[in-house]
């Protein structure tokens, strides 16, 4: 019966074989970091298309106009920054215009000065108007317009535009101000047509008389300056 032999490895053998499997361990282990940190990076960069893909369709939603209306919006003053500019909107008056930046519609004419506007009922979309910062003093002021007074009572009556404010203080004074007596008069500041009538004559419906004298086509709009001919 043949013997069995067994075949015994040199410690030399052993040793080569054990460091080419830590060897290969080791590469395997280097392989996997690197494989880590591709994905990690693919990772990131879809994140970054995604994100970048979301603005940017938020942002091509919006039309040509919105674009344009949304980008003036940025550029226009804030209320708290004054004096400063703003782009006119679709369906914009100096009214809403003034009631954005002074609470107060009526302050327009202060708008419509700062931009030499002879006609305030004629502004446009995309027109850029400066946006004056106003005094308290002048901020308190409040004298009716003409058009408003003409709107109110197209056709008052004695009784009844006494009480919209016909009337006088005594002796050289009117509830407006000082009597106006002489044939002219220079515009000062926060002065209307009607309270220059109301002090030349003690009607402030006789605005018109002044207007006329005057070519005064928007009887809604004159400037500190201006010397006017009262007619008597």
């Amino acid at each position: 019966m043949a013997k069995k032999t067994s075949i015994k490895k040199s410690p030399a053998k052993v040793k080569a074989s054990e460091n080419y499997l830590e060897k290969l361990e080791t590469n395997i282990q280097s392989n996997q970091s690197k494989v880590s940190m591709v994905l990690g990076a693919l990772i990131v960069l879809v994140v970054g298309i995604l994100v970048y893909n979301y603005f940017t369709k938020n942002n091509a939603s919006l039309g040509p106009a919105q674009q344009i209306e949304q980008k003036q919006e940025q550029q226009d003053i804030a209320k708290d920054k004054l004096p400063g500019s703003y782009t006119v909107k679709e369906d914009d008056t100096l009214f809403t215009i003034a009631e954005k930046y002074y609470q107060d519609g009526s302050k327009f004419t202060e708008i419509a000065k700062a931009n030499n506007l002879s006609d305030v009922d004629s502004i446009e979309t995309g027109q850029k108007l400066e946006i004056p910062k106003i005094s308290a003093e002048t901020a308190n002021l409040a004298s009716p317009s003409p058009s408003a007074l003409a709107e109110a009572s197209p056709a008052a009556t004695e009784d009844e535009t006494q009480e919209l404010g016909t009337g006088t203080g005594g002796g050289n004074n009117t509830v407006w101000g000082p009597k106006i007596e002489g044939n002219t008069y220079t515009v000062t500041e926060g002065d209307w047509l009607s309270t220059i009538a109301g002090r030349a004559y003690e009607d402030i419906t006789a605005f018109e008389k002044i207007a006329q004298a005057n070519n005064i086509v928007n009887v809604d709009h004159i400037e500190p300056g201006w010397v006017l001919t009262i007619p008597r």
